[in-house]
Parts: structure tokens; sequence; C-alpha cells
């Protein structure tokens, strides 16, 4: 039999101990008697303290196994997806177990957020708590109030002001065994409210998001996706926003015997860009249903009347190329606002430069008009930099010659197959390189197909 551990049972203890009084008796006179009596109540005084510090051992190993158990049991909610109060509450009831506390709170900026147990003494605590906090801001664990209550800070690293707060009563303080239990708690539920609050974001973000998309796809929309029809006038349009939407623009408007038009560039892209690309859409519309029998310059002044100041106040100008063409005689008046490229394709490939810089720079300063009448196979082409300024892997830029040569082809073909033929150029040039800026492209010719 292998060797026993442990203190001997008092039945046994006793009836050793009994044996030994009686040999000492029959042997021994009677000062024998009495120091054997002796030895035996120091024997069961000491076995006594050894069965009490056997048992306080015990217990104290039940407890820490408990206490394992307890944060264990903690470790196993899930933190990283722990975003709503039932989760935090979960953890909450969980700390209070753990640490035996009769109160925990959990604060937010000095305020209470949270509690868990007793409801007593909420605003004393609070007190307590904030004047601690303000003792000793740096600590990211502190006992006070004699032990009875312990503070810890949530995401001591990150911005956020959130406090943590265990309570017992006066006759169950804390000890320092307990310190390392609560830093663990505070830790994991600062993890918690760390993932919480990065859910939020989140959240927030794609709120923002979802926001910025209906807006753009709202912008988007107020382009005409089709120009007017026309018996006379082969008229294409398109643009490609580098994002989601942008701020290149084309509108038309139509009156008795001729088509207004116009192309323009709001400087910058994404979201900004479009919102002002909406007014200028709108302001050149407005333009167009009003103009009565006007000059292109007095529609153009007006479109720049309407701009103006707002472009001013946001530091942003517009470049625009806008004019009319009459579907009798098929003479076309455009006016060039800071734009490009704008090219003639006739016998010759022929550059429309800017008379006055871009609508937002400099108000009042009249136009010049260039005016032409259309032959069978001439095309006015007008596009945005995105076109030429596209570039390709190694940096390079499609440029304004590619551009003209590309014109140089756009003679008896339909606008809308030049157009394709334009965009698949530019695409084919970029060899999957990301789009520089928004792309619009203008073609518009005399009569319908070519035969």
């Amino acid at each position: 039999m292998g060797p026993r551990s442990g203190v001997e049972s008092p039945d046994s203890l006793d009836a050793a101990l009994e044996v030994l009084t009686a040999e000492a008796a029959r042997s021994g006179g009677e000062a024998d008697a009495d120091r054997v009596a002796l030895a035996v109540r120091v024997v069961r005084d000491a076995v006594a303290e050894l069965q009490a510090t056997q048992l306080a051992l015990t217990e104290a190993l039940i407890a820490s196994q408990d206490r394992q158990l307890a944060v264990e049991a903690l470790a196993r909610i899930n933190l990283r997806g722990a975003a709503s109060d039932d989760t935090l509450a979960l953890l909450l009831d969980r700390a209070l177990s753990i640490t035996e506390s009769r109160q925990v709170l959990l604060l937010e900026a000095g305020e209470i957020a949270l509690v868990r147990g007793e409801e007593a003494d909420l605003e004393a605590h609070r007190r307590l708590v904030r004047a601690a906090i303000s003792e000793a801001p740096d600590d990211v664990v502190r006992a006070v109030a004699s032990d009875t209550a312990v503070i810890g800070v949530l995401d001591p690293e990150g911005e956020g002001d959130q406090h943590i707060a265990f309570f017992r009563s006066v006759d169950r303080p804390f000890s320092t065994l307990d310190v390392p239990l609560i830093e663990a708690i505070v830790s994991a539920i600062g993890v918690m409210l760390a993932f919480r609050e990065l859910h939020r974001h989140e959240f927030e973000r794609a709120a923002v998001e979802r926001e910025h998309q209906l807006a753009s796809v709202l912008a988007q929309s107020v382009i005409s996706t089709e120009p007017p029809p026309a018996s006379s006038v082969d008229i294409f349009a398109d643009t490609v926003p580098a994002a989601l939407t942008g701020g290149d623009f084309y509108v038309f408007g139509r009156s008795t015997a001729a088509i207004w038009f116009a192309v323009g560039d709001v400087v910058g892209k994404g979201l900004p860009a479009a919102m002002l690309m909406t007014r200028a859409v709108a302001a050149c519309r407005i333009a167009f249903l009003t103009r009565s029998d006007d000059s292109v310059v007095d529609v153009f002044q007006r479109i720049e009347d309407e701009l103006f100041d707002h472009l001013d106040d946001v530091g942003v100008f517009i470049t625009l190329a806008m004019g009319v063409i009459r579907e009798d005689t098929g003479e076309i008046s455009l006016v060039n606002a800071g734009h490009s490229p704008v090219m003639f394709a006739g016998d010759e490939i022929q550059t429309v430069r800017a008379s006055v810089p871009p609508v937002g720079v400099i108000r009042g300063r009249v136009p010049q008009v260039w005016t032409t009448v259309l032959g069978a196979d001439d095309t006015l082409i007008l596009g945005s930099d995105g076109l030429v300024e596209q570039t390709d892997p190694d940096g390079a830029q499609f440029g304004y010659d590619r551009f003209a040569d590309l014109c140089r082809s756009a003679r008896g073909r339909r606008s809308a197959d030049f157009g394709r033929i334009v965009f698949g150029a530019v695409e084919g040039f970029a060899r999957g390189a990301a789009p520089s800026d928004d792309a619009t492209l203008m073609v518009v010719r005399r009569g319908g197909a070519p035969a």
C-alpha cells in the first residue's frame, strides 16, 4: 500500500492517544502521567490547527477553481462579435459573479451608463469614482474607499472616457489577490467595447457610403440620356465617370428649329463635383428654355450669371462649351469657356479654342462666337480632358495628337459609331489603368446615317 497523505481522522487519533496515555500510566508515576496528558493536549491542538489549515486550503482551492471556470466562461463570450447592450450586460453579470462584488458600474464620461447588482448608493458611488479618477487619472486599476471599491480604465490607449467600478461591502474588502482577476476582466470588457465602437463606426460609415451612392446616382440621373430627336441632325453623347459619379456633364435644349447643347466639366471628381454638376445642368436647361431667340452670347451670360456667385463662394470653376445648331441650315454657333478638347473635322482638323476663362474665374467677359455650317461629312467633336489625359500603365497620356488623329476618322461615320470608336481607343490605350478623370464625348454631325 502506498503512503497516505493528509491528517489522520479524529477517531484514529483519539484511539492512538488513549493507548499512549494508558501505557504511560501503567509504566510510570503521576508526574509521567501529567507530562503525557500535556503532550496529548499539544498534539490535539496541533492536529486541530492542521485540520483547520487543510479546510481553509480546500475552500481556497474550490474558490480558485470556481473563479477559473467563471473566467473561462467569460472568455467564451464572442468579444469580436459583441456589439449589443445585452452582451455588455452579460459580461458585467459575469464580472459581478467572478469578483463577488455587490455592485458593478459602467461609467462613460463620468456618468453611469449601466448598473449590475445592487441599485443602492448609485449617486454616492458615482461621485466616489469621479473623485478617484480626478486624483489619479493615469492609474489603469486602483482601489479606493478602504479597498471596498476597485476602479478600472477601459481602453486606456483610446480616446473614450470609460471606466468600470466594482463595489463590495465594508466587511469584505478587496485584497491584492483580487487585482489580477479584475485586471483581466477590465481588459476583456475593454476589448468588447472597442469592438462595439468599431462596429458602430463601420455601421455609420456604411450608412454614409450608402447615402453617398444614392446621392451620386441621383446626381448622375440629371444628365440627359438621349439628345432631342431630329431628322436632319445626328448627335451622340455619353459620359463615363472616373468614380461612381463625377463632374462632367452634357445637356440639351430644344427650340422650334434648333437644338441647344452644352458640354461641361466641374473641376474635381466624386460627389462634391457631382453636386455642382447638377446645378450647372439646371442652369443650362433654364437658360435654354428661356432663351427665346437670344444669341449664344446672351445664353452663355445667363448661365454664367446663374452660376458665378456660387462657384466663387466655393472656389471652384466649370469649363463649358455650349452652342446651338440650326436644323434647317446646319449652322452651328459655339462659345468655348476654357473647355477642351473641342475639334471640328471638316476638310481639315480644326481646334476650336477657348475665348474666355472657365465659368467662375472672371465674370462678365464677352466670349467670341465660333460659327460654321456643317457640310454633309463634317463633324463637331466636344470631349473632356478625361479622354486626352487618360494614362497607360507606364504613365504615358493618350494626348491631344492621338485624339486629333481619331477625329480625322470621323468624316462619313455616324455619330454613335464614331463615339464608340473614341471610347474604345482610349480604353485600349489605358490597358487596364484606372481612369485619370471623368470622360465625356459629344459628337454632332449633319443629316442621318451615310449611305
